[in-house]
């Protein structure tokens, strides 16, 4: 595994958590870890940005109880629509 696939996977198993929480600052959690993902994953910010909404697509057709990813997917097409 790389250290890109390894970051990447740090990092979804943390917005897997977190979106299975309701706790009221999560959206704010949620952006903070997509940042320090962004911050850390070398190549490019447009390239990190779709392998992590590819990765939040994946998790999000895994359909698990309990599971919300929308304020990540949200934030994550905001950015790349950002950058376009």
């Amino acid at each position: 595994m790389t250290m890109t696939e390894t970051l990447l996977r740090l990092h979804i198993e943390e917005l897997r958590v977190l979106a299975r929480t309701n706790e009221a600052n999560r959206g704010v959690l949620i952006e903070r870890n997509i940042e320090e993902y962004l911050n850390a994953e070398p190549g490019g910010e447009r390239l990190a940005l779709e392998r992590l909404r590819d990765a939040i697509e994946h998790e999000e057709a895994e359909k698990r109880e309990g599971e919300d990813w929308s304020i990540a997917k949200h934030f994550v097409r905001s950015w790349l629509s950002w950058l376009a």
